[in-house]
């Protein structure tokens, strides 16, 4: 299940944030958070697994009419595909109005979702 960002997720997103190998810092991943903080169109949402367990993250920005993926990440126990298609499945009912794309580094885990829906 999906779970908008609220400031008491603060270490939990930092801690998801920190599996990210560009971030080798914690002073990276406070930039990270900060960046999403400076525009109310960015936004991050935390995914839990069936077990309850803090399993993933996406980090977005919306558009007038699409949501970029800029961020996509899951634990180590937690990475498949069918677990970002989870995730995937729950953000377009979140905005169901609007279009799901990709960035750069997000740009073929969306593919793969996206094959998922013909």
């Amino acid at each position: 299940m999906l779970y908008q960002y609220r400031k008491d997720y603060e270490k939990i997103t930092m801690g998801l944030l920190s599996l990210i190998t560009e971030f080798p810092n914690m002073d990276l991943v406070n930039q990270e958070m900060d960046w999403y903080d400076q525009a109310d169109q960015r936004q991050i949402f935390l995914w839990q697994n069936d077990a309850r367990n803090w399993a993933g993250l996406l980090g977005i920005e919306e558009l007038s009419n699409q949501v970029v993926i800029h961020q996509l990440l899951l634990t180590p126990q937690s990475q498949s595909q069918a677990s970002c298609n989870r995730m995937l499945d729950e953000l377009a009912a979140y905005f169901n109005d609007k279009q799901i794309v990709g960035s750069f580094s997000t740009h073929n885990i969306l593919k793969s979702w996206e094959k998922t829906k013909v």
